[in-house]
């Protein structure tokens, strides 16, 4: 009985609730998608995630990990109108895949299945963010094999997920962090930021919207001298003396990682 307790399905309690934790306790909209890629991955077998934020209905793609281009700018280019999982997520306010949306006889003949298939998966599933009462944003997986449709469990995990992911955005929201991510939506992450640790990557791309320190160390709640050292290490990592010349590096199209 105390080894079925400390273990969630094959998954050590601590471990669980270590990656629940990361998640809430995601104070920047880019590390809340690097928490929700790791927890995932290991919660339900799924490499790929979509971090989405609503702007009224339209989902707006703040973080993608796995997940081809070409799939994104179809789903961007119109197809989140037609997304029977979306749907169903804003209706009902749970966690939903595709094949139990359609149904397994129907699902590979589906609009949903083609578009997926055609890059290279055979399920999806997504779950909403909240923040009160109001869907703010949704959460979306998908995997690779073919012999392996999304079950309850996942499901369940996969509301553990979000709730986790919801507190953040509640907190998010609360400190301004979510309006200071949409007044700064313009500005494209420079490439070089995606292999960087979530803190230094959330300094460097505020380095490059020419940011102070002080503005920096406001807008992610830690202190000045903590900038000032990760400011440091990536002008040592990218191999400039100062943070103008970090900037240009990061920004331009053979930044070296």
């Amino acid at each position: 009985m105390r080894a079925e307790h400390e273990h969630l399905d094959g998954l050590p309690e601590r471990q669980l609730a270590d990656r629940l934790m990361s998640i809430a306790e995601s104070c920047s909209v880019r590390a809340l998608g690097v928490a929700c890629c790791s927890a995932i991955t290991e919660l339900t077998g799924s490499p790929t995630v979509g971090l989405y934020l609503l702007d009224g209905l339209e989902p707006e793609l703040v973080y993608s990990r796995h997940v081809a281009e070409g799939l994104l700018d179809n789903y961007r280019a119109g197809f989140w109108k037609h997304d029977p999982v979306l749907d169903c997520i804003m209706t009902r306010g749970r966690a939903i895949d595709g094949e139990t949306v359609i149904g397994p006889q129907q699902w590979r003949h589906s609009p949903s299945f083609e578009m997926l298939h055609e890059w290279g998966f055979a399920y999806n599933m997504g779950g909403p963010l909240w923040c009160g009462q109001k869907i703010v944003g949704v959460l979306f997986t998908a995997t690779t094999d073919t012999n392996a449709p999304y079950t309850m469990r996942s499901l369940q995990r996969m509301e553990m997920l979000c709730r986790a992911g919801s507190l953040a955005l509640t907190n998010m929201t609360n400190a301004g962090a979510i309006d200071a991510h949409r007044a700064t939506t313009g500005v494209r992450e420079p490439a070089a930021t995606l292999s960087l640790p979530p803190r230094s990557a959330d300094v460097a791309i505020r380095v490059c919207r020419g940011q102070t320190n002080k503005e920096i160390a406001r807008e992610m709640g830690i202190s000045d001298q903590t900038v000032k050292e990760h400011v440091a290490n990536l002008c040592r990592r990218f191999r400039v003396h100062n943070r103008t010349e970090l900037a240009a590096c990061l920004l331009s199209p053979g930044a070296r990682q």
